[in-house]
Order: C-alpha cells, then structure tokens, then sequence
C-alpha cells in the first residue's frame, strides 16, 4: 500500500479540548508544530523529524521524539478529520487525547 501522506504541504488545527496545536507539515519528514494559547495565539513551538507509516487508506502513524524526549504517537485519519494521540512525557508519563483536525493551509 504505497499512499502519498496527505497533510504534506499543509497546515492543521488540531482541537484536544485540553489544548489545541497547529501542525504544519513541510515533508513526510519534518513537521513544525506550534502550541496555541486560549485566543489560538502561538505560544512555543517546535520543528521535528517525524516517521509517517501508512495503515489504511487515508489513516497514517505519525511519530517523533521532541527536543526534551516526549514522545509523540498519532493516529492521524484524514477521511474523519480525526487524530488520537499518546504522548509519553519524562515528567507527566503516558498521556491519551483525541480530537478534530481542520485544514488551514
């Protein structure tokens, strides 16, 4: 199954309700992601080397380790503007959210 990754080139507004997050995908291997404060305002972000595996039609895998060695799982399903994530945090430990994801770019 070789499926071009969807979100390359583009930009996504991901809602966790605990926290909102934009995604900006610049390859299959480097994604920016951007935290945004309560008025949707950029407030820290980070560029990292990201792994996207295919699973199903329009559903991809998408992993990385940021700067301080939180590990980030997503489950990311581009027919249901949908993306489960697990955060492993060295300080917080295993952390589990899904949400809603909307193109902006």
């Amino acid at each position: 199954m070789a499926e071009t990754f969807p979100g390359v080139g583009h930009r996504y507004l991901v809602d966790f309700k605990a926290f909102r997050v934009e995604l900006d995908f610049a390859s299959e291997t480097s994604l920016t992601y951007y935290n945004l404060d309560a008025n949707g305002q950029h407030v820290g972000q980070e560029t990292v080397t990201i792994a996207v595996e295919p699973v199903r039609d329009g559903l991809f895998l998408v992993t990385w380790t940021e700067s301080d060695k939180t590990t980030v799982v997503h489950l990311e399903d581009y027919r249901l503007n949908r993306i489960i994530t697990n955060i492993t945090d060295p300080t917080d430990g295993l952390l589990k959210f899904e949400g809603t994801m909307t193109e902006i770019a």
